[in-house]
């Protein structure tokens, strides 16, 4: 069957695995039935990481035909590495023209941008996902711009600057935040998010504006909540008991915790599963503390090996020794970030394939005295890696084979090699370049 005589559904199943700027540099005037089904199709625009001629290309081609804006159900903008994109894209078209977007990410905004968004976002009448990805901008502007009463995903810096605003019950359902305290969630959060399912937080801390109230008659219940990750927890473990007592039907539990030595007793852990979190079923957990504990850490570490862990629930766990910290971890390592220093190392585990404990990590900071035939770590996953020698060395011939052990090079897009002729012969360097078939970065 020739290409043109295809159904439309074809087509649009097609396009459904095309990047939107792709089909509309390939199809786009190609012949009539094309440019009216490329009209007449949701678009998700990403325009990350896009290169400047592709994005003002598709602009350009806006500007000649403005009801493309009205196609546009996801969108994704970003001030980063880029000349003003925000502000480039949002003048295009008149503000009403953004009406039937439903879902929409903003990344490094600028104060210059905050006015327009201010006009823009109360038209978006079916917007149900914000992404706001912005430290560096005040955020309670565009907070307070948003149609909130629609919102069911969102994803912003502060707690803070969300409760400002909010006098009622939302509808969001996915919450993603950077910081907030325990008090936070507990007094105010779970009253205006009652049908909260998942929720994100980056660190909870008692820094971060605590309220006072301590008392239980004033707490809310998350009963919707199925997904809790806490990237860190800066409270101690006897606090997180009080506040899973509020979240009665979590599933999935995913927690980090650096410096109180109580989150390292696996028998107050297995009583709090066993009486307020008996429906979780996917447990992941970094805890940290100082090496000074190590004899309390290594004794409770064996008891996370105990058969309610590891036959019952299937919990794998591992011990990671830093120079000055140790960490206890379920497998695989729950962050995409490691650090592989000189003094570190990991206990064995013979329950688990040793090859895959590393797979989410995509970015990792590698000390050279580690590349050698005797490192036990893998790294299949690895987007950007950064190689540091903190010494004068003598080069090794081999460095390249070595690292082959250790990386897959062939997803790396970004590599940094301080000083590498302190440690790498140029001949080497090549070997790595050519393994690196998708790098497009390099850092020397």
């Amino acid at each position: 069957m020739k290409f043109e005589l295809l159904p439309n559904e074809i087509f649009i199943e097609c396009f459904e695995y095309l990047d939107v700027l792709d089909i509309f540099y390939s199809f786009n005037q190609l012949n009539d039935r094309l440019n009216k089904l490329i009209r007449n199709i949701p678009l998700r625009i990403n325009f990350q990481y896009v290169r400047k001629a592709k994005f003002s290309q598709f602009c350009r081609q806006i500007t000649l035909d403005p009801e493309i804006i009205q196609q546009i159900s996801s969108l994704h903008l970003s001030n980063k590495d880029t000349c003003g994109q925000i502000k480039t894209f949002l003048s295009i078209c008149s503000f009403n023209k953004y009406s039937n977007i439903h879902s929409l990410t903003l990344s490094h905004v600028e104060e210059e941008n905050v006015p327009v968004l201010q006009s823009i976002l109360p038209l978006c009448s079916k917007l149900y996902t914000f992404h706001l990805i912005s430290p560096q901008v005040d955020e309670e502007a565009i907070i307070f711009a948003l149609p909130i009463s629609n919102i069911q995903k969102l994803s912003i810096i502060s707690l803070r600057s969300f409760l400002i605003h909010i006098q009622q019950s939302t509808l969001i359902t996915h919450l993603t935040i950077l910081n907030c305290s325990l008090e936070q969630l507990l007094y105010q959060l779970f009253k205006y998010v009652p049908l909260l399912k998942y929720l994100n937080v980056e660190c909870i801390s008692k820094y971060n504006r605590s309220l006072k109230n301590n008392t239980i008659i004033d707490r809310y219940n998350a009963v919707h909540l199925k997904h809790l990750i806490i990237g860190q927890f800066k409270y101690r473990f006897e606090d997180f008991a009080k506040f899973v007592l509020q979240t009665p039907n979590l599933q999935n539990l995913t927690i980090s915790a650096d410096y109180d030595i109580g989150m390292f007793d696996a028998n107050e852990w297995e009583i709090l599963i066993r009486s307020s979190l008996s429906f979780v079923n996917i447990f992941k957990f970094k805890f940290g503390c100082h090496r000074t504990y190590k004899d309390f850490a290594m004794l409770n570490f064996k008891q996370f090996q105990t058969d309610f862990w590891v036959k019952q629930h299937q919990w794998y766990t591992q011990i990671l020794f830093e120079k000055f910290l140790l960490y206890i971890h379920t497998i695989p390592y729950l962050s995409n970030i490691f650090k592989l220093e000189f003094n570190s190392r990991k206990s064995s585990n013979e329950l688990v394939n040793v090859s895959n404990i590393f797979d989410k990590v995509t970015n990792l900071t590698l000390f050279h005295e580690q590349i050698t035939d005797k490192c036990l770590y893998r790294f299949s996953n690895l987007i950007s890696l950064k190689i540091v020698i903190l010494e004068q060395e003598i080069i090794d011939y081999s460095i390249s084979k070595y690292l082959k052990m250790i990386v897959n090079l062939s997803n790396l897009k970004h590599l940094a090699i301080s000083q590498y002729q302190r440690l790498i012969l140029s001949g080497e360097l090549l070997i790595i370049l050519k393994e690196s078939s998708q790098l497009s970065s390099l850092t020397i």
